[in-house]
């Protein structure tokens, strides 16, 4: 082969590499973008959870009732006004006092996440008033107000009204004193619709 003839090959060897990313590069940039991936957020920390400290017993006094809707008549709802704290790490929390038409009371110490509307329970107290919190809860997804009727609710209408988080305490209690958050909707909590259904 005559050195013109060398040349042209490594020239045409030399050509195909570079053809080949050439064409990788067109084809990337036709393809559509992932708008999953555009939003997430890599700036957002891991959660973690501040220190939790169980409040005192709720008292009487303390206890504003509100309606958890039609699908839970047979209970009365309440929380303490006294244990509603927002905490530093985005988390609502509160003393719940559930009471049966037969008579039964249940009081736990809960929390809401606005941003992932998810709650947990912290601990229950007893008859005498004391916490346990043997029976406590990881984090768990908010239901359906059919399924969760209460805790959706609380969280709908009092504590992440248009699902953001409540500034502080005080804005909490004000929103249970008049029976709903004036940011909450009537769709987010769909009390159109009876909750058993």
């Amino acid at each position: 082969m005559s050195a013109s003839g060398r040349r042209a090959a490594r020239v045409a060897a030399l050509a195909v590499p570079v053809l080949a990313a050439a064409t990788a590069v067109a084809l990337a940039q036709n393809q559509p973008r992932d708008s999953a991936a555009d939003s997430i957020d890599f700036s957002e920390k891991p959660f973690r959870e501040d220190r939790v400290a169980l409040p005192s017993p709720p008292v009487a006094e303390n206890l504003i009732p509100f309606d958890a809707g039609p699908a839970r008549r047979a209970f009365t709802y309440a929380v303490d006004t006294a244990s509603v704290t927002v905490g530093a790490d985005g988390v609502v929390r509160y003393t719940l006092v559930a009471r049966s038409d037969a008579g039964a009371t249940n009081v736990t110490y809960e929390g809401i996440r606005c941003n992932t509307r998810e709650r947990r329970v912290y601990a229950f107290a007893r008859a005498d008033g004391k916490w346990i919190d043997k029976h406590a809860t990881g984090w768990a997804k908010i239901g359906a107000p059919a399924r969760e009727g209460h805790v959706y609710v609380l969280y709908a209408d009092f504590f992440c009204p248009a699902r953001s988080i409540i500034r502080d305490t005080a804005e909490g209690i004000a929103a249970l004193k008049r029976g709903r958050h004036p940011r909450a909707s009537e769709e987010e909590t769909d009390r159109v619709v009876p909750l058993g259904k």
